[in-house]
């Protein structure tokens, strides 16, 4: 089946939606019903839906539905109709000339029949205009406006332009308009968030503009939504449905909308100066409201009346919780290290991902790796600059060389106690016998695991620095013959006072002398 994983994948999400139809799924992704039929076949056929396949990469996905596709033949070459519609505006140029010149470079393309059909077919569809009937809670129109307002700093005087964001209900034409810092991800998100909590509902349909914030690809090949929007969208249970580039009257109601909102709420506020975002957006709701409930000739209701009546109706319940943003990051590849880096901090990720490529998405809190849509590192997000590696991600000969590092040894030791990171330090304090006693310290810790010994190793290291013996094969002895549990007996003498005992006082002052 010759269509992109991407967009199978959302053609398998749409047709959990027992609402649309073969027309509207393919409508949406951009591809034949008949194709979205076949999909549909093969799951019934397969017993599968978007739930069980969900979790799946991309190669187990189309593993799962199609098995081992065989190529499909070639489809005859088809001409570029641009192209041969520029060319037949020369002098002398016919059809029949431009099929031979075609021919020539496609031996076996279409025939001189079939070109000029499909050729006349797509003239016809060059001029055709479609008045677009909306249903109501259907669709909502969402766009940039042109033009920017300023807002000064109260302390340098410093101006700053902000944009304008607008969304139209397709059936009312009730208008939506905030002010946000810029047209990036985070901004855009945040304008659809606050746009669906006004609304109080969300719509089937949202059709943005090709703005990077929102689709990253929407052409030929296919259609591409930016990760992070692709998941607001899957939050709130909406279907992005772009308009075309290039393509106005696909998004007539979001450029009507922006208009009306330039003309009569920007251009009121022209003279005012604001300080803050917040004085601003009071400034646009108390102007949106009055527009909204503004009777004109060609509408004696108000939009506020017809989006009551129609849209609020059928619009889906809003969730409670509100979407949590998160950064996406695509397509970031992997060094030789096994990391990643993100906002100048390396993160690891399992070795057998070295070379590949990878998503980033990251919030206040949590860095998530993915790699063809599966989760494969999760970190805590670190702001300072430097390298965050778990063992688990780690090769068995990297993480054998990482643990036998003096730092680990040292680690190590200290959790058994503290006499046995004291004993540990002052025997790898010596630079002559560093090496050699690195060696047995790994030797010893591997011994201590394997027999179980970290309750006696602390009595041991105890004893060993009493009797100030730093060597790990005396330690191995103390170990074996449990010298350290061994008590001294403990000699008292008794001495009894009497005339002819001498005390010491007697050798400082008393001394007899001899002649």
């Amino acid at each position: 089946m010759k269509i992109t994983t991407t967009i199978l994948r959302q053609v398998i999400r749409l047709l959990d939606d027992q609402g649309l139809s073969l027309r509207e799924i393919g409508r949406t992704c951009k591809i034949s019903p008949n194709t979205v039929k076949a999909v549909r076949e093969v799951l019934t056929c397969k017993q599968q839906n978007w739930t069980l396949l969900q979790a799946l990469d991309d190669e187990k996905l189309r593993q799962m539905l199609f098995g081992d596709e065989k190529p499909n033949s070639m489809r005859k070459p088809i001409p570029d109709w641009i192209q041969v519609h520029s060319e037949l505006q020369h002098r002398d140029m016919t059809l029949q000339l431009l099929w031979e010149e075609y021919r020539q470079r496609n031996t076996d393309g279409l025939s001189y029949t079939q070109f000029t059909r499909y050729y006349r077919a797509w003239k016809r569809t060059c001029k055709l205009s479609l008045r677009q009937n909306h249903q109501p809670g259907e669709k909502l129109f969402v766009d940039f406006c042109g033009r920017t307002m300023p807002i000064q700093d109260a302390e340098t005087g410093t101006i700053n332009f902000v944009q304008i964001f607008v969304g139209t209900m397709g059936a009312s034409g009730y208008l939506f308009a905030i002010a946000v810092e810029t047209q990036k991800t985070e901004d855009w998100l945040k304008a659809h968030a606050q746009m669906l909590t006004h609304l109080g509902g969300v719509p089937r349909y949202i059709v943005p503009d090709n703005l990077k914030a929102g689709v990253l690809q929407n052409n030929k090949q296919g259609l591409v939504l930016n990760s992070a929007y692709q998941e607001f969208a899957e939050h709130y249970n909406f279907i992005v449905l772009p308009a075309r580039p290039r393509k106005p009257k696909d998004k007539s109601l979001a450029e009507i909308g922006v208009q009306i909102v330039q003309r009569w709420v920007l251009a009121r506020l022209r003279h005012q100066v604001f300080f803050s975002l917040d004085e601003i957006n009071a400034a646009i709701s108390f102007w949106m409201e009055k527009l909204n409930d503004r009777t004109t000739r060609t509408y004696p209701t108000s939009r506020i009346q017809r989006f009551l009546y129609l849209d609020v109706p059928t619009l889906q319940a809003l969730r409670d919780d509100p979407y949590p943003y998160s950064q996406w990051r695509y397509q970031i590849r992997v060094d030789e290290s096994y990391h990643i880096e993100y906002e100048k901090h390396m993160y690891s990720v399992p070795y057998t991902y070295a070379y590949q490529r990878v998503d980033i998405r990251a919030n206040d809190d949590i860095v998530h790796i993915y790699y063809q849509r599966q989760l494969i590192a999760l970190h805590s997000r670190k702001i300072l600059p430097g390298r965050t590696t778990l063992d688990e991600h780690l090769s068995v000969h990297h993480r054998l060389h990482q643990q036998g590092s003096p730092e680990a040894l040292m680690e190590w030791a200290q959790s058994i106690g503290p006499e046995t990171g004291t004993f540990m330090q002052r025997c790898l304090e010596e630079k002559r016998y560093f090496a050699s006693r690195l060696k047995a310290a790994q030797s010893l810790r591997r011994d201590v695991r394997k027999d179980n010994l970290q309750d006696r190793l602390e009595s041991a290291c105890t004893y060993a620095l009493t009797l100030n013996c730093l060597s790990f094969d005396r330690l191995r002895t103390i170990l074996r013959t449990n010298a350290d549990m061994r008590v001294s007996p403990v000699t008292t003498v008794t001495v009894s006072t009497h005339a002819n005992l001498r005390g010491a006082d007697y050798y400082v002052t008393g001394k007899e002398v001899i002649s």
